[in-house]
């Protein structure tokens, strides 16, 4: 009976070993098959190429004359010198009437600040169409908005500029003083997510040559003990122009120059992050998003343009060579797009060509709403695509 009990013991733990085996091995296989269906997903996704669009929705609008577009929350902003307007889901959702000769606007989060040139005039929206008008304290070169609605404006009175910050409820948290001789006339302006850091850049002219400087301002508790506010200033770009600071996300900011980038990291002080100049190339187009930073460059020997993409870090991502002659170039997304009056295509980050279609219709603008769907605004509409 013990023989007998012995090889009936033996053979249950050979079964056992043998169904742990299997199941082991299943399991392994159904990992395995879950990878690549997720790998295969995620690649047929990224460079699925789209062959055709078809228009899901129509706007009728006028884009004659002095028009500009935004894009904003799902949908665009409308302005000229007579009105603002908000269009989403192929409908207007609100129209304010302005007069305002040289606007200048600016977007984030769900406000819209748009202020008249050389006036002390700024009017501010928010999703909802709501409407507070502010009087700035000296006539406005710039004009910027956080997502909170705080606002930061370059003024000038003719003798020296200023910054000033206002709150959504018009309160002026700061006026910071900038003198001609010292950083220079402010070219543009850009404020923080959370509405406490500013960056301005500076043109100055001095023993004959132009130089441009990048300030930060801190209007947290962080600044109160700096003068002016000031927490950093860089001066590196000598015979340089910067028409172009940003910060493009809460705690990253850029410079673009004409002829070189910097990428700041500041969360209290800023810290240069990367930077590179252009020895041989000449900047054409410069774009971004909240992730990355792209800009065509011309070869200045061989004629040559090329697409070049880096990340917030300062890594290249892409560096491709191209021939499309574009009216605007930006991302969408992962996506490089590029269009002109008849043409609208776009790339992977692989610069993989997935989209390359003609226009029925001469384009003004295009404004990506995701990956897939599209607003393109022509003369006399704006048409929702969805890429297919």
């Amino acid at each position: 009976m013990q023989i007998n009990d012995d090889i009936t013991i033996e053979g249950n733990e050979k079964i056992a070993r043998y169904r742990k085996k299997k199941l082991i091995v299943t399991l392994i296989a159904v990992v395995i098959v879950c990878i690549l269906a997720m790998l295969f997903y995620y690649f047929g996704i990224k460079n699925r190429v789209y062959k055709k669009y078809v228009v899901e929705n129509k706007i009728d609008i006028s884009s004659v004359g002095n028009v500009g577009y935004l894009p904003y929350s799902e949908g665009m902003i409308r302005y000229s010198a007579e009105g603002v307007s908000y269009y989403a889901d192929g409908k207007e959702v609100w129209n304010k009437s302005i007069n305002m000769t040289d606007p200048c606007i600016d977007v984030c989060g769900d406000y819209v600040v748009i202020a008249e040139r050389g006036s002390n005039d700024i009017v501010l929206f928010d999703l909802s169409g709501s409407e507070q008008d502010f009087t700035a304290t000296y006539p406005i070169v710039n004009v910027s908005v956080s997502k909170n609605g705080t606002m930061a404006a370059t003024l000038d009175d003719g003798e020296a500029n200023y910054i000033e910050i206002t709150t959504k409820d018009g309160e002026k948290i700061a006026s910071g003083r900038t003198v001609l001789s010292g950083d220079g006339y402010p070219i543009d302006v850009s404020i923080s997510e959370d509405g406490a850091k500013v960056v301005a850049s500076y043109l100055s002219v001095g023993d004959g040559a132009v130089k441009s400087k990048v300030v930060f301002y801190n209007f947290s508790e962080v600044g109160e003990n700096e003068v002016d506010r000031v927490v950093g200033g860089f001066n590196q770009y000598e015979d340089s122009i910067v028409p172009d600071v940003e910060f493009i996300n809460k705690n990253t900011a850029i410079a673009l120059a004409d002829n070189m980038f910097t990428i700041y990291e500041i969360d209290e002080k800023p810290t240069k992050k990367y930077e590179e100049k252009f020895e041989n190339e000449k900047i054409i187009s410069s774009f971004y998003s909240d992730s990355y930073i792209g800009f065509v460059l011309e070869n200045a020997k061989s004629g040559e343009n090329v697409i070049q993409v880096y990340d917030i870090n300062g890594k290249k991502i892409i560096s491709d060579k191209t021939e499309y002659v574009y009216t605007d170039i930006q991302f969408n997304e992962k996506n490089i797009l590029m269009y002109n009056d008849e043409n609208i295509t776009m790339y992977s980050f692989s610069y993989k060509k997935i989209f390359d279609k003609n226009y029925k219709g001469k384009i003004v603008k295009v404004i990506p709403i995701n990956k897939t769907h599209m607003i393109v605004i022509s003369d006399n509409k704006a048409e929702i695509i969805k890429l297919k």
